[in-house]
């Protein structure tokens, strides 16, 4: 699926910004509150490649997508631009995040957008500095002059890039964010750097720093600007807002940065290179062993983003990152892992998981590896970071390091290569890579794969299975068997009455277009987990859960309908996105009354969302069920 197509073609068939009031989004629909709801052609829509039906009600038009909806809402809101009536219908009013998830939230804000440019402009100058270690190229050959400018010009000029992604995070208008940034490394007054002349402004002295490269220093000023942005608009009048705000603005900023800011951020930035260097020439084969495997952990809970910009600070200061030079063994061991376990599957749709995902890993993807293989099935990601660990070893004995930001997997290893030279550092770092991959797929091969024992019992070398298994296939020997997933069962999360999916008043269920099922009328609020799993996916306003077991049945809870107008109202979450869950493990606690009092439908959609995957999905049991008796077989 193409997201910025199809979100350029709803939006087009909608009748584009101009008939938008607001659009928001659930865990499965766009929801478009429009001026003329007569302008869309649903049966347009409805063949657009990536929506499942069309529904209008309550007052909105409602294009439901399904699980890739949340990029194709980013590519919505890209194209809305400066829009204020594009949100999230997953934010609950009044919830408060902490500093530090604010602050990990900020910089994949302000990084994510230039991290596909800064990752190609790191192939380029790590192939470059390969081309000239071995004397392909020298600095005055022509070729070398322009792939030389392509891949620094990112790098040299990171205020005005890093201006404009910051400035559209912050809310500022990005041409000011990126006449902030230009104004930094802008040629005159770079040529003062070092200069016995003196600058001055307002007959103050200035004393002007080198920001070509720099990181904080932009990201800080434009931060600052956003501010006084929104205190000048407040005081002056609509008409003169336009030009005014920004003429203001910049004559505040752009002195205050030159003056105070950029240089404050400036001895930071230097201070915080000196420390992170410091604690790898420590010990950096101790720095190894404790980063280079549970970095994947890091990873997994989004607190890599922390260390990104102290990444490219690093290297924008010293030349040189040593802490990215263990890290590379993580990305290549979660690919062994990948790839055994999908060698020791039996299972046509695991198998196909693992090594499709393993091989992807390898090329510097490895969220598809970790959240679809290695975190459901629990042994693969320890032996992963085993793997990862003794790799890192390896990088800090070799006194690897990383001298342009560059992506994980094969393609970064040209930004291992010393632009001085092939040293000791590259060979580490290509070694750490290998070992990685090696003891990952030894580890997981050998007892990181769940087997089962003729009397059906778990063997130690086993992972575990998230659905029950009906057939199992015994070897010649008798001594072990493997699983055969001829049938799953998946649970009730709730205990009430069965009913099916064509009684549910909406569309998006009714029609089976989010996928088959069953759906249930709740007589107690607690919502248990169908199938052992993990959580992937749960809406802020908490009236729905995504869970994926372990062998790849994906399973959708949604409590109620059109329940996500509560806002989290009546909704006590047990778990969070990550989590690891067992059949019956409680999921949410859910104030049926007050929602029953609010005008909404109780009844509670149970979604296999990849039932196109199956055979059948059939409803079992008697329609008064339990919750944790089965409902759902499903055959492969």
């Amino acid at each position: 699926m193409d997201h910025r197509q199809l979100a350029t073609d709803v939006l087009r068939s909608v009748g584009g910004k101009e008939n938008i009031n607001k659009v928001t989004h659930c865990v499965t629909r766009l929801r478009f509150e429009l001026k003329n709801s007569k302008i869309p052609n649903a049966e347009e829509i409805k063949a657009m490649d990536g929506v499942l039906t069309v529904i209008q009600q309550g007052g909105q038009y409602q294009v439901v997508i399904g699980n890739q909806v949340v990029p194709v809402f980013n590519e919505l809101s890209s194209l809305l631009g400066d829009m204020s009536n594009t949100e999230s219908s997953n934010e609950i009013q009044g919830e408060k995040k902490s500093l530090f998830d604010r602050f990990t939230s900020m910089i994949s804000g302000v990084f994510m957008p230039v991290m596909g440019a800064l990752a190609a402009s790191g192939i380029i100058k790590g192939l470059l500095a390969c081309l000239s270690a071995f004397g392909a190229l020298t600095a005055t050959d022509g070729t070398y002059i322009v792939l030389n400018a392509i891949g620094d010009a990112l790098f040299y000029f990171f205020p005005i890039f890093l201006g404009s992604s910051a400035a559209k995070y912050f809310g500022l208008n990005q041409y000011v964010g990126m006449i902030i940034g230009s104004s930094m490394v802008y040629p005159a007054l770079v040529s003062f750097v070092g200069s016995e002349q003196q600058l001055t402004f307002l007959s103050l002295p200035m004393n002007i720093m080198n920001y070509t490269s720099s990181v904080f220093p932009a990201i800080v000023a434009v931060w600052f600007a956003s501010l006084l942005n929104r205190v000048i608009e407040k005081r002056i009048a609509q008409g003169f807002r336009y030009f005014l705000a920004p003429f203001i603005v910049l004559l505040v900023t752009v002195p205050l940065t030159l003056f105070i800011i950029g240089p404050v951020i400036t001895y930071l930035s230097n201070g915080l290179a000196d420390i992170t260097t410091a604690i790898y020439n420590f010990n950096p084969i101790l720095a190894g062993l404790v980063l280079g495997g549970p970095w994947i952990l890091i990873v997994m809970f989004g607190l890599h983003w922390a260390f990104i910009p102290i990444f490219i600070n690093n290297m924008a200061t010293v030349g040189y990152d040593s802490v990215m030079g263990l890290l590379a063994a993580n990305q290549f061991a979660m690919a062994g892992a990948a790839l055994a376990f999908g060698l020791r599957a039996r299972d046509k749709q695991l198998k196909t998981l693992g090594i499709s995902t393993g091989g992807t890993a390898l090329l510097g993807v490895s969220e598809p590896a970790l959240y679809g293989v290695l975190l459901p099935q629990k042994k693969p990601l320890i032996m992963a970071i085993i793997g990862g660990s003794i790799g890192g070893v390896i990088g800090g004995a070799f006194l690897s390091k990383v001298y342009a930001f560059a992506p994980s997997g094969v393609f970064g290893i040209p930004g291992a290569v010393n632009p001085q030279g092939i040293d000791p550092g590259f060979y580490g770092y290509v070694l750490q890579m290998a070992v990685g991959l090696v003891v990952g797929f030894i580890l997981t091969y050998l007892w990181g794969y769940q087997t089962r024992t003729k009397s059906g019992e778990l063997a130690t070398q086993s992972t575990t299975d998230s659905v029950s298994v009906s057939g199992i296939e015994e070897t010649d020997e008798g001594s072990s068997s493997s699983v055969t997933k001829a049938e799953m069962t998946v649970y009730s999360p709730v205990t009430g009455e069965v009913v099916d999916l064509a009684n549910v008043a909406d569309e998006a269920f009714s029609s089976e277009a989010m996928g088959k099922g069953i759906a249930i009328i709740p007589s107690n609020g607690t919502i248990v987990s169908p199938v052992e799993g993990v959580v992937t996916t749960i809406t802020k306003s908490r009236h729905a859960i995504a869970v994926i077991a372990n062998d790849g049945v994906e399973v959708l809870i949604h409590v109620g309908l059109d329940t996500v107008k509560l806002k989290g109202e009546g909704f006590s979450l047990k778990v969070q996105e990550g989590d690891l869950v067992n059949v019956g493990d409680v999921l949410m606690e859910v104030d049926l009354a007050k929602i029953k009092e609010r005008g909404f439908e109780l009844i509670t959609p149970l979604i296999i969302t990849n039932s196109d995957n199956y055979v059948s999905v059939s409803r079992m049991g008697a329609q008064h069920i339990s919750a944790g008796s089965p409902v759902i077989t499903i055959k492969v």
